[in-house]
């Protein structure tokens, strides 16, 4: 693409190494917690490389904006809250082991107050009054304990090889219900609108759905909102697009 994707500045899961070895459910929990978290990833990325570029006359577009922070904001609360309250015990009970998941506990507390300053902005900011570089400051001050959690949680995840493999599977599916259990109109174009189904060559079916799912979020759930998924840095059917205000190019020396 001609300018900066949402692959940056903070970077991507890399799974292909263990996504296809079914020895154990580890790798498969490990390959789709991967895959939702790049589509975290690329939301942050989309916040960050847009959040500066939109006219500031333009209330229409930072208005949409400051809609599509809100709603990443809130999946990601939605996220991590479904991990504390029910599948972060329910491992730590699969493994015998109180306190497995508590780096992982303790890495949400390290970027919460940055996330929620965050999340504060884009709820109650005017579109009047909008600033791209305070939206840009507010990412910095989070993102990167976020990034390093996104990963290194992967990594958790896979060591859990050491347990019953159907146990884990079961954990996860518990997981999977929770996060599905939203508001489709905020979150399920979103989910949908940063999943890049080329990614790894293409080897990653997410998320799971029989191929008429994408036209139903985007002809029904994708309505409501449609303003902010121009934000998105992939279609509802999971192809890569350029962003809607991509950073200028640098002009060579």
């Amino acid at each position: 693409m001609a300018h900066p994707w949402a692959d940056q500045p903070y970077t991507l899961i890399q799974m292909k190494a263990f996504s296809q070895d079914s020895s154990h459910s580890a790798n498969y929990v490990a390959t789709q917690m991967a895959l939702a978290h790049n589509g975290i990833l690329r939301g942050l990325n989309s916040i960050y490389l847009q959040c500066t570029n939109i006219p500031p006359k333009d209330l229409v577009s930072i208005k949409d904006f400051l809609t599509y922070c809100q709603c990443w904001s809130e999946s990601m609360h939605h996220h991590h809250d479904a991990e504390e309250s029910t599948f972060f015990p329910t491992i730590e009970k699969v493994a015998g082991t109180p306190g497995l998941m508590a780096q992982n506990v303790e890495q949400h507390a390290a970027f919460t107050p940055g996330f929620e300053a965050f999340h504060e902005y884009a709820r109650t900011c005017n579109a009047k009054e909008y600033d791209g570089q305070k939206m840009r400051g507010l990412v910095e001050a989070f993102a990167e304990p976020l990034r390093k959690h996104l990963h290194e949680e992967i990594e958790t995840l896979r060591d859990l090889r050491e347990y019953d493999s159907e146990t884990v599977r079961q954990a996860y599916k518990q997981l999977e219900k929770i996060l599905m259990d939203t508001d489709s109109f905020r979150i399920a174009p979103l989910v949908f609108g940063t999943a890049d189904r080329h990614y790894e060559g293409g080897i990653h079916n997410f998320p799971p759905v029989p191929f008429f799912v994408p036209s139903v979020i985007y002809y029904v759930f994708g309505f409501r909102y449609r303003g902010a998924w121009r934000f998105n840095p992939c279609t509802m059917w999971r192809d890569r697009k350029e962003l809607a205000f991509p950073e200028k190019l640098k002009a060579s020396a």
